[in-house]
């Protein structure tokens, strides 16, 4: 289906009850709208941007590759989050991360700065820049405090928990390097808690 304008503001009106018609219009004056195939990337690694993203369809990763030349997935973001490369972002560096499509995905484009713009201008757009800042900061420090203090396996039990919608969007392979497990083992860990 062709995406309009109109589905548009339809769709942002629904995804946040408090933005008025003049409000969403703002929003979607400093956005484009693009389709991405998957594994499409929309930011590389060494790429100057300020470019920030609200993904309407599908989800995104953000990785890394290490010295030993594996990567490492640092983001996994799902329908209906905004995200984008920190670093890019909050200073004027190149990205450290690469972010890819996971599947068909659909995503609203915008500079970061223009969305800070809009937002020290409008009280409810500053409100959604606000908690949107709040859940990545908040799935940020649960993601290390996970890394650090949990066994793969209760790690695994802490997503489903918390997120069950997490299986639906991701590959298991992503999952696995999300959770810092090989795949092999993410399956095992699957299998078990099924047969429990």
């Amino acid at each position: 289906m062709e995406i309009t304008k109109k589905l548009l503001e339809q769709t942002l009106e629904t995804l946040f009850p408090s933005l008025e018609k003049e409000d969403v219009a703002s929003f979607l004056s400093i956005c484009n709208f693009r389709k991405m195939a998957n594994k499409e990337p929309i930011v590389k690694v060494g790429q100057k941007t300020n470019l920030a993203f609200f993904i309407l369809k599908g989800a995104i990763r953000g990785y890394h590759v290490n010295q030993e030349g594996v990567e490492k997935i640092i983001f996994l973001r799902p329908t209906h989050t905004f995200m984008g490369p920190p670093n890019a972002l909050f200073k004027d560096a190149a990205t450290k991360y690469t972010f890819e499509a996971i599947g068909e995905t659909e995503l609203l484009l915008f500079e970061f700065a223009k969305l800070e713009k809009l937002a020290f201008a409008n009280q409810k757009i500053l409100k959604i820049y606000l908690d949107s800042y709040k859940e990545i900061v908040q799935t940020m420090i649960y993601r290390i405090e996970s890394m650090i203090n949990k066994m793969p396996e209760d790690r695994y039990l802490d997503l489903m928990e918390k997120n069950p919608k997490f299986f639906q969007n991701f590959y298991l392979k992503d999952i696995a390097n999300y959770l810092g497990i090989t795949p092999v083992s993410l399956s095992r860990i699957i299998k078990r808690n099924l047969e429990k």
